[in-house]
């Protein structure tokens, strides 16, 4: 579905990405794994149109990407839920959810797309109408997720989902990333938390100051030697 080739990202003088370049299955989930400073998020800024690359290709069925507007990408259906959550704090859950689903295309879906994302996530259905600021940082994770949902992705690019959330949280968190992709939804996942990440994944990319270094279905690299001494403390 996704096909990234030779990308290369820059900030200022320094390059973030070099040649970067991987592919994205439809109905796979796809993680993207490295230390701090790896180029990740770089990464989904990238496909979702927020930098713009130097170079390289980005392909949604064979539909160039990489000079189009983040608008123009979130019509074709390339969802990025940013690190961070970026809510709106001083508006309602429920309308923090309908903002994501305000583009053209998605807003005939809104009703149908709300109820999907209550479906999934519960709590947010009881907090409706609670001021989003006032929500615990796993409830406002939710609040993300959903508000990505209500786009109707076809790639649903998340970054960093598990960031500061207790482990009970983040094992439910990874359960709700696995439960989306049944429904339906590529996930290219962006995670520090290899092993989590790479254990529901189809297959994975390692990152490593900025090139793609590793590769191969999730349980590979969980297998890989590599991996299992800089990523896992094994």
């Amino acid at each position: 579905m996704l096909h990234v080739e030779g990308l290369k990202v820059r900030y200022g003088q320094v390059i973030a990405l070099w040649d970067v370049g991987f592919d994205v299955p439809s109905g796979e989930v796809v993680a993207l794994v490295g230390a701090n400073g790896a180029g990740k998020t770089t990464t989904l800024k990238a496909l979702s149109g927020q930098l713009k690359p130097e170079s390289g290709t980005i392909r949604l069925d064979g539909d160039p990407l990489e000079n189009r507007s983040t608008m123009e990408i979130v019509e074709r259906g390339v969802i990025h839920v940013p690190e961070g959550r970026k809510l709106f704090p001083e508006m309602t859950v429920r309308d923090n959810l309908l903002l994501g689903g305000f583009h053209r295309a998605a807003r005939p879906h809104q009703a149908e797309r709300l109820e999907k994302v209550f479906a999934i996530f519960p709590r947010l259905l009881e907090r409706r109408s609670q001021i989003a600021g006032t929500l615990s940082g796993g409830e406002q994770q939710m609040v993300a997720i959903g508000r990505g949902l209500m786009a109707g992705p076809r790639i649903l690019m998340l970054d960093e989902p598990s960031l500061g959330l207790a482990p009970l949280l983040v094992e439910e968190m990874f359960r709700v990333v696995e439960e989306i992709n049944r429904q339906g939804v590529t996930v290219l996942l962006v995670e520090q938390n290899t092993e989590h990440a790479l254990r529901i994944a189809h297959r994975g990319f390692v990152l490593e100051s900025g090139r793609v270094v590793l590769s191969g279905t999730g349980n590979e690299l969980l297998e890989n030697q590599r991996v299992r001494e800089a990523y896992l403390g094994l």
